[in-house]
């Protein structure tokens, strides 16, 4: 059995030579979380959008997904309310609305 090196992705060539693997996203290419997005974020929370939309708007779309999960995890818990911990979680970080400087090169709304 070959074994490739340590860090050397595996990857696999159709009969047709075309690839069956994808190298690494670019992180300027990233998908992003949009309005709409946002709003079905916060429907899958049962809570109003405007919070998930200030803590996710264009952030990338695999970390939002990630972010509802884990309130989706804490919604049993005394007290938790995801539309005040995920945009208490966004303002600390910097993210969503908070955003010093988004890609695009425009300023956020603070």
């Amino acid at each position: 059995m070959l074994v490739a090196p340590r860090g050397v992705a595996h990857k696999e060539m159709l009969m047709d030579k075309s690839s069956v693997t994808r190298g690494a996203a670019s992180p300027t290419r990233a998908i992003v979380a949009d309005e709409a997005f946002c709003g079905q974020a916060a429907a899958v929370l049962l809570c109003d959008p405007e919070p998930i939309r200030d803590a996710f708007i264009g952030e990338p779309v695999e970390e939002v997904l990630e972010m509802v999960r884990w309130a989706l995890k804490h919604e049993a818990d005394e007290g938790f309310d995801a539309s005040r911990a995920l945009p208490s979680w966004a303002r600390r970080r910097g993210r969503g609305r908070w955003r010093a400087v988004r890609t695009n090169g425009t300023a956020g709304r603070a």
